[in-house]
C-alpha cells in the first residue's frame, strides 16, 4: 500500500517542478503588461480644478493612449502647471 503513496509523491514533485517556472513567468508577464510600465506618447488634460488639499496647485485628470495596446488610461495627479501634470502622469506609467 505504501507504493501508491510514493508514486503519488513523486508525481506531485514532478508537477511542482514544472509548474513553478510557469507560474513565475505568468506573474512576470502580467507585471510587464500592467499600466505602471506603459509608454504613452500622447496625453491630454481632461479636467483641471483648484486643489483643495494643496493650495496653489491643481487637480488634473489626464488621459493617455498606451502606445503598445492603444488603450486609454485616465490618471489623476496634482501639479502646479499643465506641463508638470503631463510629466507626472508619464512618470506614473500613464
Amino acid at each position: 500500500m505504501g507504493g501508491g503513496r510514493r508514486h503519488a509523491s513523486l508525481w506531485n514533485r514532478k508537477i511542482m517542478r514544472h509548474s513553478l517556472p510557469a507560474i513565475v513567468l505568468a506573474i512576470a508577464a502580467t507585471a510587464i503588461a500592467s499600466p505602471a510600465y506603459a509608454v504613452c506618447s500622447s496625453c491630454n488634460i481632461q479636467t483641471k480644478t483648484p486643489s483643495a488639499r494643496e493650495p496653489g496647485k491643481f487637480d488634473y485628470r489626464v488621459s493617455c493612449i498606451i502606445d503598445e495596446s492603444g488603450d486609454e488610461v485616465n490618471t489623476v495627479v496634482t501639479a502646479a502647471t499643465d506641463e508638470e501634470a503631463i510629466e507626472l502622469t508619464k512618470k506614473k506609467g500613464c
